[in-house]
């Protein structure tokens, strides 16, 4: 159910839609009504979308996801490197028989890195289709293109297909019974705090491997240094604003449905 009415509600939920949406909707109304309030409530809509534009509220919303994993936790030894599926492009990358992968491929490398420096460890790559009506190719296709691409050694990779969403994915490992063992999460850095209370709800343990930052290099950069104007000037991006607070609120909207499905 909760898979379900997640994706049916998908494209309202996302704030850029929904205002645009709203903005059509009331103007067709008021053409034909021709109500004061509703000029008021076009304003007002109007007003909300021209503040997120603008001002870094979704980047402060990214960066309050973020910041508990900044700095990386300590580990030794690694028995398991678990992947969340997200990067990849299977449509396209079947299409065109060349790797496509979207943001969060660091995913794919860091789990490359971890692997080198952890030659005993294997991976757990996790992913399926999320769609609503479902494809021949899915995300697991495409991440073994990348391991086949870059030579690896694909019998230290156990890809486990079928999950829609991360809840199903963190299922799916649960039920490889990896217990007392050193288990590495990586996924990106904004989704990690949801995917980590998931975690816990299951009952498993993971040492969070954050990736593919989306916050700005001076948030993440050392306190004391003093951000350039200029910079941030140079960087200003509306879309870029708009874009981050659709990531906030996507990732803000799945942890309270995920604590009220379950």
């Amino acid at each position: 159910m909760y898979f379900f009415f997640s994706k049916i509600l998908s494209p309202f939920l996302k704030p850029f839609n929904l205002i645009i949406f709203l903005l059509i909707s009331l103007y067709l109304i008021n053409l034909k009504f021709k109500k004061k309030f509703l000029k008021y409530i076009i304003s007002f809509l109007i007003l909300i979308f021209i503040s997120i534009s603008i001002f870094p509220i979704g980047q402060m919303g990214i960066s309050f996801l973020e910041k508990n994993y900044i700095k990386q936790e300590k580990f030794n030894k690694v028995d398991n490197i678990i992947i969340l599926a997200g990067p990849e492009v299977p449509i396209t990358t079947f299409k065109t028989q060349k790797l496509n992968l979207g943001d969060g491929s660091e995913r794919l490398i860091a789990s490359v890195k971890l692997a080198l420096e952890n030659p005993f460890a294997e991976i757990y790559y996790i992913g399926g289709d999320g769609k609503l009506i479902k494809t021949n190719y899915d995300e697991t296709y495409v991440a073994k293109i990348f391991y086949k691409d870059i030579d690896f050694n694909l019998s230290r990779v156990n890809f486990i297909g079928g999950t829609r969403n991360t809840i199903e994915n963190l299922i799916a490992f649960k039920n490889t019974n990896n217990f007392n063992k050193t288990n590495i999460l990586i996924t990106s850095a904004f989704h990690m705090k949801r995917s980590m209370i998931i975690a816990e709800y299951l009952d498993i343990n993971f040492i969070p491997y954050a990736v593919d930052f989306r916050s700005n290099a001076s948030q993440i950069s050392n306190k004391n240094e003093k951000a350039s104007i200029l910079n941030i000037y140079q960087g200003f991006d509306l879309l870029d604003n708009f874009t981050k607070f659709n990531f906030f609120v996507s990732e803000i909207l799945g942890i309270l449905g995920f604590k009220l499905f379950y």
